[in-house]
């Protein structure tokens, strides 16, 4: 076959609104209190489009958080792992660059579970102190829905504070989301970094509106 040039990286920028009222962190998604605009996690790690049933999320922010809601439909809710290990179970990731005390810019990468655990980790080189700072102050929820099709709902609420930035209007920051779905061993992300979905300087950007 004739050599095929990899799909290129995205130019848009994704338009994060501002909220009058923080989000009720339940694992709903409630449609009154979430941003209508969605990001469709249609890429796997390769940039190729992703296959299999559709994942979005909803972006939002106030003085206080950074507010991230995923939604990841299954075609068959039976084969929903609700295990706490990455890579294994299924899982949500949210990547995002942030600084630390002494003003050092890094990446934060905190995976959440469809059991309604979460964990922030150091695998993009954040410092162990600034990772466990994030982790206590992240709030997580999710929930499964559907009997026979359906999927999972996570939300997350990440303090300013904790990434070391302010929610300020105009502000770009990089950000990569990512699914590890098993029911078909897929993972699905914003934007394809052709490595893992950290690498930041190769996925996407995020712009408060």
């Amino acid at each position: 076959m004739p050599p095929v040039t990899t799909p290129a990286r995205r130019t848009s920028v994704a338009a994060v609104e501002r909220l009058a009222q923080p989000p009720t962190l339940d694992g709903e998604i409630g449609w009154d209190e979430w941003p209508r605009a969605m990001l469709h996690l249609d890429r796997e790690p390769s940039r190729w489009s992703a296959s299999g049933a559709p994942v979005y999320a909803k972006l939002a922010y106030d003085d206080q958080c950074l507010y991230v809601a995923m939604n990841v439909t299954m075609f068959e809710t039976t084969k929903l792992s609700t295990g706490t290990k990455w890579s294994k179970d299924d899982g949500a990731e949210v990547c995002i660059a942030g600084k630390t005390p002494d003003g050092k810019t890094v990446t934060f990468v905190v995976h959440g579970f469809a059991n309604g655990t979460f964990e922030s980790v150091t695998l993009a080189g954040a410092p162990v102190e600034a990772a466990e700072r994030l982790g206590k102050a992240v709030r997580f929820a999710a929930k499964p829905y559907g009997k026979a099709m359906g999927g999972w709902r996570s939300e997350w609420a990440i303090p300013w504070d904790a990434l070391g930035l302010k929610g300020t209007p105009g502000q770009k920051i990089a950000f990569n989301l990512g699914v590890r779905r098993t029911e078909d061993g897929v993972w699905r992300c914003y934007e394809g970094t052709l490595a893992q979905n950290w690498r930041l300087e190769q996925a996407g950007t995020m712009q408060l509106k």
